[in-house]
């Protein structure tokens, strides 16, 4: 069994990289800090293989994709990403681009490669790390709030094609509230 993390060098994907450890997956962890990526040796319990991408990039979403996929990827983890704070008017374009490309064209690029691969077995696991940032408007943060909303609209689309055509695949979303992280 292997799941496929990004954004695993900490916070939600750090943990979420543990404990599919700890139920037996071998994981391949992704994210743009190789050294803390390192780190996962010593919480890994299964074989650990680590990708130091930046996901930003699709053309670097379509590479990975291409170089796991004949690695038999039960469980698609999309997790990277990353937000801002400030007035919109005020706030940098290149950044807001930036987590854009990240937390919306990558999450969508690697959903569909991989899901056409699940349809294809009739088996597989997708889980879209969202927010409940992705349900309001959000002060300070339209950006990554709306991303967010990207998020939850496309999971919850694929969740209703799954139930329908009654397939094994699965795809999911997790809602997170406020926790620790790097913004």
């Amino acid at each position: 069994m292997k799941a496929l993390v990004t954004g695993a060098s900490s916070g939600i994907g750090r943990d979420i990289a543990i404990y599919l450890s700890k139920l037996g997956y071998d994981i391949i962890a992704v994210a743009r800090d190789g050294t803390k990526l390192e780190e996962l040796k010593e919480e890994i319990q299964t074989k650990l293989e680590i990708i130091a991408l930046d996901l930003e990039d699709p053309e670097s979403c379509e590479q990975l994709y291409k170089t796991i996929k004949t690695k038999n990827i039960e469980v698609l983890i999309n997790n990277a990403g990353f937000g801002d704070f400030g007035e919109f008017i005020e706030t940098d374009l290149k950044k807001e681009i930036s987590m854009i490309n990240t937390n919306i064209t990558a999450l969508h690029v690697l959903t569909k490669l991989f899901l056409q691969d699940m349809y294809k077995k009739d088996r597989g696991y997708i889980l879209n790390v969202a927010s409940i940032a992705g349900f309001m408007p959000g002060p300070l943060m339209a950006t990554y709030y709306s991303t967010k909303a990207y998020v939850v609209r496309l999971t919850r689309k694929y969740i209703y094609r799954t139930k329908k055509e009654k397939i094994k695949s699965k795809y999911k979303r997790i809602m997170s509230r406020s926790c620790k992280n790097k913004f």
